[in-house]
């Protein structure tokens, strides 16, 4: 994960942080293999506070504590659940033996679109056609009132390329703006394009404007999205310009598993296609879902940042495809008994997927549980790795609460907001990494380097001060600021608020 920018802020008057790259966390070998924490659960069986297993994703799970005290009179107690799934690097000749992608490009062409951004977009689409390799698979559409498919599930190659870039160079901007066609239309023909299910399929949907008809609301785009994430297809959302719908765009990327980009100037278009496109080459895995199954007795009571399904007892998360070196995370808050001393089993989690080299389903589990104590023994400190996530979680919804917040005019509120939270993460951050550090190496996993995780949090944050900062009040009293300056702070804001969900 990283906080990205594609911003031309000179010219919006905004001065911003530098992003903080992502460290690639250490590495288990490839088969599987576990990992425990210190502190083992001596009656649980097999279970522990700590796992790893896996093979192309590398699963670690984790409880927030290996131990909780014992609650009075039948009581409960309540700790974090965290899963963090991983690709492994393999050597790209493997990778791209018998490999192929399928790239759908769905383009607004609506009427906002033209000029600058409609040359650009088209630039950046071509640029992608010419950079995939023989073999792989494009669909283009076009949409304003209606979407329509300008090039069919297509196999790129030498005679085919030609055609398909240009029609993508006679796509013009004309109408209104149908964000629920263009994703049911892409959907559609992706899914009744031959294709075997080790070929990862993606979605690109470019906009600089707000749905004006078709489906408007959150939740129906969302299920839209839903919808392509089921049937094997990620939707990373590219809004362009100031006037698209910050939340839709975000909302729908995370619904199917995909990134928001926010794009202030059209020429990075290129870019973000660029970055796109290469994830979805270095595919490792498809397919993915963490299913995790509660324990008799043990309640699932929230579940942070991710969509998910219920199935009986289970909870069952989609996380589609990966490439290699990416990370996602599952947390969730559990609550379990906590009335007797001894052994509290609390979940199995199992991953499955299709190993893209390998073109076969994997499978890899574990279990977890802790230790109830009433003799003053348990574990006071979140384990610092689930803290980290906690956090994470925490900075991600203060963005948008204080971007909600500038909207309403209640600049400074939000600036306090900000603030607040920047301390908050100030005084976790020296303990949690010395906490991290502290742990001996097989107990850190395969979880990302704390102090690369807190750094991206106060990159956001700043950021998103030194944004509000250059928007300035707005108008009249309690009015939302106008100014481009402002539109850009919120959409950044958002677009980094995703990128700490992921």
């Amino acid at each position: 994960m990283r906080i990205r920018t594609f911003v031309l802020w000179t010219a919006l008057g905004v001065a911003l942080s530098a992003s903080v790259s992502l460290l690639v966390p250490a590495r288990a070998a490839k088969g599987s293999g576990r990992s425990e924490r210190n502190e083992r659960v001596t009656d649980g069986g097999s279970a522990t506070s700590h796992f790893v297993d896996g093979g192309t994703l590398v699963l670690d799970g984790r409880l927030g504590h290996a131990s909780l005290p014992r609650g009075a009179g039948g009581g409960t107690a309540s700790t974090f659940l965290l899963a963090t799934i991983t690709g492994v690097d393999v050597p790209s000749a493997t990778r791209a033996e018998g490999t192929a992608v399928h790239l759908a490009i769905a383009v607004d062409r609506s009427g906002s679109m033209a000029g600058s951004k409609m040359t650009n977009a088209i630039s950046a689409a071509v640029g992608a056609i010419e950079r995939m390799h023989d073999g792989d698979s494009v669909t283009v559409v076009a949409f304003d009132t209606t979407a329509r498919v300008v090039v069919s599930p297509t196999a790129v190659d030498s005679s085919s390329r030609p055609a398909i870039e240009a029609a993508i160079r006679g796509l013009r901007a004309g109408g209104d703006t149908c964000i629920s066609c263009a994703l049911d239309t892409a959907t559609s023909a992706l899914d009744l394009s031959p294709g075997t299910r080790d070929e990862p399929g993606r979605i690109l949907l470019i906009s600089d404007g707000e749905a004006t008809t078709g489906l408007r609301d959150v939740e129906g785009l969302r299920r839209l999205a839903a919808r392509a994430r089921d049937k094997g297809f990620s939707v990373s959302t590219i809004g362009v310009d100031l006037a698209f719908d910050e939340r839709v765009m975000a909302a729908i990327a995370q619904e199917s598993n995909g990134r928001h980009w926010f794009v202030p100037d059209a020429t990075a278009l290129a870019g973000v296609f660029e970055q796109e496109f290469t994830s979805l080459e270095g595919a490792v895995a498809n397919e993915a879902e963490l299913s995790i199954e509660p324990e008799p007795g043990v309640t699932i009571d929230d579940v942070l940042d991710r969509s998910f399904r219920r199935e009986g007892g289970r909870l069952v998360v989609p996380l589609g495809a990966f490439d290699a070196a990416q990370e996602k995370t599952v947390l969730v808050r559990v609550r379990m008994p906590a009335d007797a001393d001894g052994a509290q089993r609390v979940a199995k989690l199992s991953l499955t997927y299709r190993d893209v080299s390998n073109h076969g389903e994997v499978h890899a589990e574990g279990a977890l549980a802790l230790e109830v104590r009433s003799d003053g023994e348990a574990q006071r400190e979140m384990d610092p790795f689930v803290a980290a996530r906690v956090e994470r979680n925490r900075t991600s919804r203060t963005l948008t609460e204080a971007n909600d917040l500038f909207e309403r005019g209640k600049v400074e509120e939000a600036r306090s907001a900000l603030a607040r939270r920047q301390h908050e993460l100030t005084r976790a951050e020296p303990t949690t990494v010395a906490a991290a550090t502290a742990l001996p190496a097989p107990a850190r996993g395969v979880a990302r380097p704390i102090a690369s995780d807190f750094g991206e949090q106060q990159s956001a944050l700043a950021q998103a001060q030194s944004g509000f900062s250059a928007a300035g009040a707005g108008g009249a009293a309690g009015a939302p600021p106008a100014a481009p300056a402002a539109k850009a702070a919120v959409r950044q804001n958002q677009a980094n608020a995703s990128d700490l969900s992921f």
